[in-house]
C-alpha cells in the first residue's frame, strides 16, 4: 500500500468534516457582520437551462423569507469537459423539469423544447442590457419565461420592448461571469453561491435555508419546515409497510462503486424496494474515468462536499473515503458477481459501498475485502478465489449499453416500468410511481 492510499481516508475525512465547514462558516459570519455587502446570494442563471427557470420561480418566496440580497450573473457557454454528454443531459432535463414543476406547483411547458442557441444568446443580451435595473428578478423571470413559451408575453414582443446589447458587447460580459463562476469553484448554471458554498437549483434550496435559519437572517414570515418538507424530497416512510403494487415491475438500479451518489442511493433504494416488495436488480457499471471521461477538479470537489450534505440529510455516515479506482474496482466488480450468484448482491453492495465511502476501507487489500465480504454473510474463502477474474466485464459493458439506450450517461440511475430516473435525489419520484401502482394497478 502506498502512503497516499494510507492517508487518503484521513484527508477525505478532514475535507468533509462538519467542524471544518462550521469554522469556515463562522469566519464568514464574522466578515458578513462587518461587511453587509457579503450578505448576498449570487444566482448564476442560464436562460436555456430548465433548472434555472424553475429556480427563478422559487426565488421571490425565498427572498421574502430570508434577509439576503440577490445578485444575478448571466452565463451561457459552460466548460465542455464538465458536461460530457450535453445532448443527453439537455433532453433528460426537460423531462426532469416537468416532474419538478409538478411537485412544486411551478410553471414549465408540457411540450417544452430547449430554446435555440441563437434565441438564448438574444435573451441573455436583453438581460445584460438591463442587469443594473431595479427589480431585475422580475425582468429575468419574464424574459426567460417568454423564451420558454410559458409567459404572458412572447419572446419576440419582449425583445422588441426591452432591446438588447450587441453580440460584441454581450460576449465579454458573459465571459466575465463564466470566469467568475469557474474561479469560485463551480461549472454549472442554476447555482446559488453564498459564503463560499454552492447550492444547486431547487434540490439544494433547503440546505441554503438551513444555513440562513438564524436570528437576523430569517424573517418572521419564513417557515423552515416548508423548505424541509418541500425541497428535501424525502421518501414517504421507511418504517411503515406500504401496500404492494397490484402489478409488480422490476426495478433496475444502475450504479458505480466509485460514485458517492450511488452510495447515498444504494441502501435507501433497497429499503424502498423491500417495503413495497419490488424485485430490484443491481447493475454495476464502470466509473466514468474508465470510460474515458475524467472529472475536472472543481467538479470532484463540489461533488464531495455536496454528497456530505446529502449524507447528513439522510443520516448516512460519509467522509472517510478510500478511492477504489484501479485494482479496487476490479476487485469490487469480481466479488459482486460472486455475491450475485449467492443471492446476496444487495447486501454486498451496501457493505462495500459503506466501506469505501464511510469507513476508509481499501478494496485493494484482502484484509479489508474479507471484512466487507463476511459482514454481507458471504464466505471469504470462496470469495477470494474470484479475485483476479474478469467474468464481470461483459455484464458491466452490457449495463453501460442499457444505460445509454435509456438516454442516460451517469449513475445512480433507475428504471421502473416506463419510468427512467437519474440521481439519488429522485427516489421520491420512484416512490410516487410505485404508490400510483398500488392505487390503480398500473
Amino acid at each position: 500500500m502506498t502512503l497516499t492510499r494510507l492517508l487518503m481516508p484521513l484527508f477525505a475525512k478532514m475535507a468533509t468534516s462538519p467542524k471544518t465547514r462550521n469554522l469556515r462558516r463562522g469566519w464568514f459570519e464574522v466578515k458578513r457582520r462587518l461587511l453587509p455587502s457579503l450578505n448576498t446570494v449570487i444566482f448564476y442563471h442560464r436562460v436555456n437551462d430548465p433548472y434555472s427557470l424553475l429556480l427563478l420561480q422559487a426565488m421571490p418566496r425565498f427572498l421574502e423569507d430570508f434577509k439576503v440580497n440577490l445578485q444575478i450573473r448571466f452565463v451561457l457557454d459552460l466548460p465542455e469537459e464538465t458536461s460530457p454528454h450535453p445532448d443527453l443531459q439537455a433532453q433528460y432535463a426537460l423531462q426532469d423539469a416537468k416532474r419538478l414543476a409538478k411537485l412544486h406547483e411551478l410553471v414549465f411547458p408540457e411540450d417544452a423544447k430547449t430554446p435555440s442557441y441563437e434565441d438564448a444568446l438574444k435573451a441573455t443580451a436583453i438581460l445584460l442590457k438591463h442587469q443594473n435595473r431595479p427589480k431585475l428578478l422580475h425582468l429575468v423571470t419574464e424574459v426567460t419565461g417568454a423564451l420558454w413559451g410559458c409567459s404572458t408575453t412572447t419572446f419576440q414582443s419582449a425583445a422588441k420592448r426591452y432591446g438588447s446589447l450587441k453580440d460584441t458587447e454581450a460576449r465579454p460580459l458573459l465571459n466575465q461571469a463564466t470566469s467568475e463562476l469557474l474561479a469560485r469553484g463551480h461549472y454549472n448554471s442554476a447555482m446559488l453561491y453564498y459564503g463560499g458554498e454552492w447550492y444547486w437549483g431547487l434540490d439544494r434550496l433547503a440546505h441554503l435555508a438551513d444555513r440562513l435559519n438564524k436570528p437576523g437572517m430569517r424573517r418572521a414570515t419564513g417557515d423552515l419546515a416548508d423548505y424541509q418538507r418541500q425541497y428535501r424530497h424525502v421518501l414517504q416512510s421507511y418504517n411503515t409497510l406500504r401496500p404492494r403494487p397490484k402489478q409488480v415491475k422490476t426495478l433496475d438500479f444502475y450504479f458505480s462503486f466509485r460514485s458517492p451518489y450511488s452510495y447515498l442511493a444504494a441502501d435507501r433504494v433497497f429499503k424502498l424496494a423491500d417495503l413495497y416488495k419490488i424485485p430490484v436488480i443491481p447493475k454495476p457499471v464502470m466509473p466514468m474515468v474508465n470510460r474515458g471521461i475524467a472529472l475536472p477538479k472543481s467538479k470532484r470537489n463540489y461533488i464531495l462536499k455536496d454528497a456530505k450534505r446529502e449524507a447528513e440529510k439522510y443520516n448516512l455516515p460519509f467522509g472517510k473515503i478510500c478511492d477504489p479506482l484501479g485494482d479496487g474496482i476490479g476487485n469490487a466488480m469480481a466479488l459482486f458477481m460472486f455475491a450475485q450468484q449467492k443471492g446476496l448482491d444487495k447486501e454486498y453492495v451496501v457493505s462495500v459501498m459503506s466501506g469505501i465511502w464511510s469507513e476508509g476501507l481499501d478494496v485493494t487489500r484482502k484484509s479489508h475485502l474479507k471484512k466487507i465480504v463476511e459482514r454481507a454473510d458471504l464466505d471469504w474463502n470462496e470469495a477470494e478465489a474470484c479475485l483476479g477474474t474478469d467474468s464481470w466485464r461483459k455484464p458491466a459493458e452490457r449495463n453501460r449499453d442499457e444505460l445509454g439506450k435509456l438516454g442516460l450517461w451517469g449513475v445512480p440511475a433507475f428504471k421502473y416500468g416506463h419510468l427512467v430516473l437519474w440521481g439519488q435525489d429522485r427516489l421520491w419520484a420512484l416512490e410516487k410511481e410505485v404508490l400510483a401502482g398500488t392505487k390503480n394497478g398500473n
